[in-house]
């Protein structure tokens, strides 16, 4: 059995000694999450372990300041925190770290750091030690508590991403892209990418296209907290005259794909982060779809659109309606989940989304779009 770990394999893991500190509770479709311990310190910048270096001696090398949670993580400040969890992995076993999807679209950057591996969210073969975060709000500042969940970790005893034939071959069996009104994509109108991936598109065509935020230290959003309104953090962008949008480089996005992505059960799919042949900016931190994504257990759902979390770096971008956004690459797992996302009572926020969804922490956005255009 080669792949991706489902959830059954990721348990096995726990039974074998090779995950400590973690509970089974935090167990996903095809990943782990990890949760936040009470060691925390700020630091003055971004940095990254040499091969032989443990994370821990480098808090006295870079003078970290030891912090509590009591007060805000302040936006555009950086810290590192220790995670509760701990790898004894086998030789045969590495692993891969993502933000959730909640994180990302709060603009609240984690990158996971291990001792001697001098990459980020990377766990090697027979890795054993501490796990670590690098935290970094880049919005506005938030309030966290240990025992919190901001990423998660995949686990795998070989690459299994499909190439472009085998998407292409998947897809003649079982169409993974779908149209708002149910109807699949033809695969002559795919965009297969040479290096394996389909890639998907943005939407401009809806009422409320999307959301920005602006850099705001004085805004503090509790992570614990699922009732706040969108206009408290964020400004909607409504339906544009020329269907194009001039990106402030300082600004935050929040976008949706015109296709709606379905992920069988078999499968779990990776969103390439960034790829600097398509432009200057930044999509989606999260990175990371659970199978049953957008399908759910027999194929009785027709895709769910994809959330984006985009900034451009130097410049000001401009984005036109349809232009190609992201890339999709689809991953075998080593055998059938034992949980599939969003079937049963397996939590699943995001589903059922559609258009520019906000993170878990707002009230339901729909009713705010309407909101908004009633006053346009």
């Amino acid at each position: 059995m080669l792949g991706a770990f489902p959830s059954q394999m990721i348990e096995k893991l726990f039974t074998a000694g090779h995950i400590h500190g973690a509970a089974l509770q935090n167990i996903q479709p095809s990943s782990l999450d990890l949760t936040l311990s009470e060691e925390l310190y700020r630091v003055e910048g971004v940095f990254l372990p040499q091969r032989g270096e443990h994370v821990r001696d480098l808090i006295d090398m870079f003078h970290a300041q030891s912090v509590t949670f009591a007060e805000p993580l302040q936006c555009h400040g950086v810290y590192l925190c220790r995670l509760n969890e701990r790898l004894v992995l086998p030789e045969s076993v590495y692993a891969y770290a993502n933000n959730k999807s909640s994180t990302g679209r709060i603009n609240l950057q984690v990158r996971l750091l291990c001792d001697g591996v001098p990459k980020f969210d990377q766990i090697p073969k027979s890795y054993c030690g501490e796990l670590w975060i690098l935290v970094a709000p880049h919005s506005f500042s938030i309030a966290l508590q240990p025992g919190q969940s901001l990423n998660q970790m995949r686990f795998f005893n070989a690459d299994t991403r499909l190439s472009e034939e085998e998407h292409r071959a998947l897809y003649s069996f079982q169409p993974l892209l779908y149209q708002f009104d149910g109807k699949s994509f033809p695969a002559a109108e795919v965009l297969f990418d040479k290096g394996g991936g389909i890639t998907m598109t943005i939407d401009f065509d809806q009422d409320i296209i999307g959301y920005v935020a602006f850099p705001n230290s004085a805004k503090v959003l509790d992570y614990a907290r699922r009732d706040y309104k969108p206009e408290d953090f964020f400004e909607p962008i409504c339906r544009l005259k020329k269907n194009q949008l001039v990106l402030n480089r300082e600004g935050f996005y929040i976008f949706s794909t015109k296709e709606y992505i379905a992920v069988p059960p078999e499968f779990s799919v990776e969103m390439i982060a960034y790829d600097p042949t398509k432009g200057e900016f930044r999509t989606h931190y999260a990175g990371f779809f659970d199978p049953g994504w957008g399908f759910g257990a027999r194929g009785e759902l027709k895709g769910t659109p994809a959330v984006l979390e985009v900034y451009p770096h130097d410049h000001n971008f401009i984005f036109r309606d349809g232009q190609p956004i992201c890339k999709m690459v689809y991953e075998r797992l080593a055998t059938f989940p034992d949980r599939i996302y969003g079937v049963g009572d397996l939590g699943s926020h995001y589903q059922h989304q559609r258009g520019p969804c906000l993170s878990k922490h707002f009230v339901q956005h729909a009713k705010v779009a309407a909101s908004v255009l009633s006053q346009i």
